[in-house]
């Protein structure tokens, strides 16, 4: 689900919303996918949730004819650095081009996507490394969820022990 600026910055404007009930493809667990667009720094940069467990995506926007890769590059990235097996996580990430996109009218989504963009801004003053920026994220609690931190749901929805973030330099 894009929020109105990022729907009309990949060329979606005039295009009927789509709702889709169930995933494409068996087997995947993440979605639906709440994102935005922002700027920071002259450079247009997405952010994405998982509404199922708030884990958060950071990505570039540019070129846009690349969003559902770089989409699939910062999920792979963020389910590695949580220690999710391989082969899942390119499951997981393929999902992504089969994904419809559809406009964000949730008022809560929007809300912790407002939320999260703030604190990705405040992360981005100390690293420019955008998979640091989304690890520290996903180390972030959030309010009224269980469990409240992002790393924490993905671990107990792949099963996994307690994930801890991989330390990737870049």
């Amino acid at each position: 689900m894009c929020s109105q600026k990022l729907w009309r910055a990949l060329g979606q404007s005039g295009q009927p919303p789509v709702q889709v009930a169930e995933p494409l493809i068996h087997g995947v667990v993440l979605g639906s996918w709440a994102a935005k667009v922002f700027r920071v720094n002259r450079r247009d940069l997405v952010v994405a949730l998982d509404q199922r467990t708030y884990l958060t995506l950071v990505f570039s926007l540019a070129p846009r004819t690349q969003f559902r890769s770089n989409f699939a590059g910062a999920l792979t990235a963020a389910l590695s650095d949580l220690g999710v097996p391989e082969d899942l996580a390119h499951v997981e990430a393929a999902a992504l081009d089969f994904e419809p996109l559809a406009r964000l009218t949730n008022r809560s989504m929007i809300g912790s996507l407002n939320n999260i963009e703030f604190q990705c801004g405040v992360e981005l003053e100390y690293h420019e490394d955008l998979r640091r920026v989304q690890r520290n994220l996903n180390e972030m609690p959030h309010v009224n969820r269980e469990p409240c931190v992002p790393m924490d749901a993905i671990a107990r929805l792949f099963s996994a022990p307690r994930a801890t973030p991989s330390r990737v330099t870049h």
